[in-house]
């Protein structure tokens, strides 16, 4: 079993000397340590030190991993073309996980919450980039600027902390959907060490590990709080189930529930900056068919990311408001769905901006199947379907319709209105017909599965071989 020995710094903010001096000691004495992770802000207001840091004059001991930058007058520090900003001091970049050689992952998200992404902030686009990322495998270290909202619930709070307004919906969202081992943050200026929690509901799951959050202050700042945390961990890769599960001293319920991880920033889509603003009688008109899909919510929805079940690992494209997956159980091996983020039953409901990616998505892959030999069908079932699964043509009524792609050309779209029962595997039937598919035995999606591992390597082959019509990736 292989146990590393691990250092993790609050905000640098430019105080790079007692940083390394610090370090240097520490790795002498106490060490050897894999990594330093430095979490918060990296750069202050004085940059001399840096310049020292830069041309080796101030030697960095061990790797160093850096978040990104927070503020705009900070991106300057972070050089596009290369991921090493200075000799032994390493960009982790905007979102991602990072393996280690011993097997050690590490989850990030650099800046800081805003609807819209930036160079130093980030949206749930790169919220759901990062689900779909780390979602196929533990994760033993995450990594954010920001403080997760709620983390103090069911535990003691730091002295003169307002826990109640600090911290961000989505790195508590994400949090409890990675369940990593070790959660790091900084920003807060406070030194925070939570008890651990539960990740799994007593009696009703099967026991897994715990999450320890431990928020950091800054570097050499007046009240002498801790900046710098020292610990072992052993990656999860190496370890038992038994010895994941098991747990020494007080533990707590996961901090994180329904009104920590049900912000507005994940369940409105439909007000996203530069939208078209509707008219009053547009809006009623919108409001009403909105009200469409209460039956299903969203936390139990197939199709809402926002679901901790969805599955994840088949996830290929995510836009600002759509994506693409491998369906589950596909007819032929690039079966795929496009899916809007808005938690809508039919195209009639979505949003412009919706609408307009959705169109994008299917141009990019009619052009990817063409090139790949291939004609395309598109098809949509409005009915007894709590979340759309492709944009179609605005009829009233439940209906049925279908689009036949042959040599990049539109050259079939039918419309079939139901009234009454209507069978539930149309689409596939008539595609698995002998005349068009010939797999007549792939009706059933239930009948099609394969293991998580094969649905792993097919999304990423498939991945791969649409990057370069991939809009989202440009």
């Amino acid at each position: 079993m292989t146990s590393l020995k691990i250092l993790v710094c609050g905000d640098v903010e430019g105080h790079f000397k007692t940083l390394f001096t610090k370090v240097g000691t520490l790795h002498q004495k106490k060490g050897p340590f894999e990594y330093l992770l430095c979490v918060g802000d990296f750069f202050g207001a004085n940059t001399d030190e840096w310049k020292d840091v830069k041309t080796g004059k101030t030697a960095v001991p061990i790797t160093t991993y850096i978040l990104g930058p927070n503020r705009r007058e900070h991106l300057r520090f972070y050089p596009e073309d290369s991921s090493e900003i200075a000799p032994n001091v390493i960009y982790l970049g905007k979102r991602g996980v990072l393996t280690g050689s011993s097997g050690l992952k590490i989850a990030y998200l650099s800046g800081s919450e805003h609807r819209e992404s930036s160079e130093f902030s980030f949206s749930r686009k790169d919220v759901t980039e990062l689900v779909a990322r780390a979602s196929s495998s533990a994760i033993d270290i995450f990594l954010t600027s920001q403080w997760p909202k709620g983390v103090t619930k069911y535990a003691k709070s730091p002295d003169n902390f307002d826990s109640i307004n600090t911290g961000s919906n989505s790195v508590a969202y994400l949090a409890k959907l990675l369940k990593p081992r070790y959660h790091f943050a900084g920003t807060s200026k406070v030194y925070y060490e939570r008890l651990p929690y539960r990740n799994h509901q007593v009696l009703q799951e099967l026991p897994t590990h715990t999450t320890r959050f431990i928020g950091l202050a800054a570097v050499d700042n007046e009240k002498k709080l801790k900046w710098l945390y020292a610990f072992n961990i052993t990656p999860c890769c190496s370890m038992t189930s038994k010895e994941l599960t098991n747990t020494v001293g007080p533990v707590t319920e996961c901090p994180y529930g329904a009104e920590e991880c049900n912000s507005q920033f994940f369940y409105d889509m439909s007000s996203s900056p530069g939208q078209q603003k509707r008219s009053a009688s547009e809006n009623e008109s919108y409001k009403a068919r909105k009200k469409q899909n209460v039956n299903v919510s969203q936390e139990s929805c197939w199709f809402c990311l926002t679901n901790p079940e969805v599955q994840k690992q088949l996830l290929l494209s995510i836009g600002d408001h759509s994506y693409i997956t491998l369906a589950k159980g596909g007819l032929v091996q690039d079966h795929l769905l496009i899916i809007p983020m808005e938690h809508v039953p039919a195209s009639i409901n979505l949003s412009d901006s919706a609408e307009k990616e959705i169109e994008k998505y299917k141009n990019a892959l009619v052009n990817y199947f063409h090139d790949q030999e291939y004609d395309v069908i598109f098809f949509e079932r409005n009915f007894v379907s709590p979340h759309l699964q492709l944009q179609v043509a605005p009829p009233k009524k439940s209906y049925f319709y279908i689009e036949v792609v042959v040599n990049k050309r539109y050259s079939g779209k039918l419309l079939h209105i139901i009234e009454g029962n209507f069978p539930l595997q149309f689409g596939r039937m008539m595609l698995a017909n002998k005349t068009i598919l010939n797999v007549p035995d792939r009706v059933d999606w239930k009948e099609c599965k394969i293991s998580p591992d094969e649905e792993l390597r097919a999304a990423e082959d498939f991945r791969q071989s649409f990057k370069r019509y991939d809009f989202t990736r440009n």
